[in-house]
C-alpha cells in the first residue's frame, strides 16, 4: 500500500507525461502534415506512435509508481492532455509551424548560396570550354539549313516538272480516247 504523498506524486507525473504525450502527439501531427503520407503509411505512423506513448507511459510509471496500474494513473494522463490542449497545444503548434518556415528559408538560402558557389562557376567553365563548339554548331546549322532549302528548290522544281509532265500525258490519252470513241 502506497501512501497518500506517493500517490500525489504519481498523479503529478502522470499529468506530465500526459502533457508530453500531447506535445508528441502535437509534433506528429505536424510531420504528417507535412509529408502527407498515403493511408497506409498514416496507419503504420500512428500504429508507432502509440506504442511509443505506452512504451513511454509504461516506463514512466515502472520509475514512479512500480508499474502500478490505478484510477487516478489515467486521470492525471487525461488531466494532463486536457491541460496541454487547452493552453500549450495552439503555442506549440504555432511555434512548430514558424520554426519550419524558418528552416525552409535557411535551407533556401544555404541552397542558392551553394548553387552560386559551385554550380554555376562550374556551369559558366564548361560554357566556355565548349565555345568553339558551339561556333562549329552554328555553321554546321547554318549549312544544313542552306543545303535543305537548296535541296528543297531542286526537289520542288522536279516535282513540278513530273507533274507538268503527268498532266500532259493524262491529257494526250483523255483526248486520244475518246477520238477512238467518238461516233462517227
Amino acid at each position: 500500500m502506497t501512501s497518500s504523498g506517493q500517490q500525489l506524486i504519481t498523479l503529478g507525473w502522470m499529468v506530465i507525461t500526459g502533457v508530453g504525450v500531447g506535445f508528441v502527439f502535437d509534433l506528429y501531427r505536424v510531420a504528417r502534415g507535412l509529408i502527407r503520407p498515403r493511408w497506409l503509411f498514416t496507419a503504420l505512423g500512428d500504429c508507432f506512435f502509440w506504442l511509443f506513448v505506452a512504451g513511454f507511459t509504461y516506463g514512466v510509471l515502472l520509475q514512479v509508481n512500480f508499474g502500478e496500474v490505478r484510477s487516478y494513473i489515467f486521470l492525471g494522463i487525461f488531466l494532463g492532455l486536457f491541460l496541454y490542449y487547452r493552453l500549450l497545444s495552439p503555442l506549440v503548434l504555432k511555434i512548430a509551424l514558424k520554426l519550419i518556415e524558418v528552416l525552409s528559408r535557411v535551407i533556401a538560402i544555404t541552397k542558392r548560396i551553394f548553387t552560386a558557389a559551385l554550380f554555376r562557376p562550374v556551369y559558366r567553365l564548361f560554357a566556355l570550354l565548349f565555345v568553339p563548339f558551339r561556333w562549329v554548331q552554328k555553321r554546321a546549322d547554318g549549312l544544313v539549313v542552306r543545303g535543305r532549302g537548296y535541296a528543297g528548290g531542286i526537289g520542288s522544281r522536279w516535282r513540278q516538272a513530273f507533274r507538268r509532265r503527268l498532266r500532259l500525258l493524262y491529257r494526250l490519252l483523255k483526248y486520244k480516247l475518246l477520238f477512238f470513241t467518238r461516233k462517227k
